[in-house]
């Protein structure tokens, strides 16, 4: 074992946050797919503040891959931040230069609260939609949007039938060529240690500059996360899509000031840009 990994061993031995004891292999979903009034109001507490950078990163991010794509650019692209909590992916691309993107939740106090967040950041020329449903349920009729991002919010669901018919109702709504874009956790492979040791010290750090209210949120999490392999066989399974890939996350490149912005976050969001999370991209079939 060299030095790093023995170090992160010692680390992972300690067992700060229980994390150990904990069996990744088997999928464990959250209690229920919706946050109670209690658990919304302490998310939106603990995650959106001003000094935050991780929806920012991956706003960055989309516009990087979806901003020329064919006749499609992500500045006048009809966008849907499905699943959108807080609304703050939704919010930073309206921020970047987005011109239209709808919001969507099935939780009142999510979507009362990225209405009135978004409402008032808006510029000129600029729309923004709202929307209260079911994942799999969503009153718009089909091949509305261009993109559809969901971030950090498939984990929610309870199994991958709940996936499948949110992926299903994702590309009902999408334009043919359209794409489906997912950025979320994944569950770490048990039996590769050496990775399992890295995933842990990665969440002990991520733990340790979380604020205290939010880590039994956080852990739960990654337990009901989704590997690739059940994403890629929910994304087989259905009909309409034209391609589609399934990648670990990287962290994106940082200039200066935006090294400054991640630097003043009290949380640091590495986690979300490390192996422990995901990249789906769905392109919608052409007719």
């Amino acid at each position: 074992m060299n030095v790093d990994l023995l170090s992160q061993q010692k680390q992972l031995d300690s067992d700060p946050f229980g994390l150990r004891k904990l069996n990744f292999r088997a999928r464990i979903p959250e209690e229920t797919e919706m946050f109670s009034e209690v658990e919304a109001r302490t998310y939106i507490e603990g995650c959106d503040y001003p000094d935050s950078v991780d929806d920012l990163l991956l706003a960055l991010e989309i516009v990087a891959q979806f901003g020329d794509i064919g006749t499609m650019s992500i500045f006048d692209a009809y966008t849907l931040d499905a699943m959108c909590g807080p609304g703050r992916l939704g919010r930073e691309l309206l921020g970047l230069g987005a011109q239209r993107v709808a919001f969507h939740d099935g939780d009142e106090i999510m979507i009362q609260h990225a209405k009135q967040r978004a409402l008032k950041q808006l510029q000129p020329g600029q729309n923004a939609h709202f929307i209260k449903s079911p994942v799999d349920k969503i009153p718009i009729p089909d091949s509305i949007f261009d993109l559809i991002v969901c971030h950090n919010s498939p984990h929610q669901l309870r199994d991958t039938e709940r996936l499948r018919a949110m992926m299903g109702e994702f590309l009902r709504l999408t334009k043919p060529g359209g794409f489906v874009f997912i950025a979320d956790y994944q569950r770490p492979d048990p039996s590769n240690q050496p990775q399992l040791i890295k995933v842990i010290a990665a969440l002990e750090e991520r733990l340790h500059w979380t604020k205290q209210a939010i880590r039994p949120m956080l852990i739960s999490t990654i337990i009901a996360a989704f590997s690739k392999e059940e994403f890629a066989e929910v994304i087989r399974s259905i009909s309409g899509v034209g391609s589609f890939s399934i990648t670990d996350a990287e962290l994106p490149f940082l200039t200066p000031a935006m090294q400054e912005r991640v630097d003043k976050d009290p949380v640091k969001h590495f986690l979300d840009f490390s192996p422990i999370s995901l990249r789906v991209v769905v392109q919608k079939e052409e007719i």
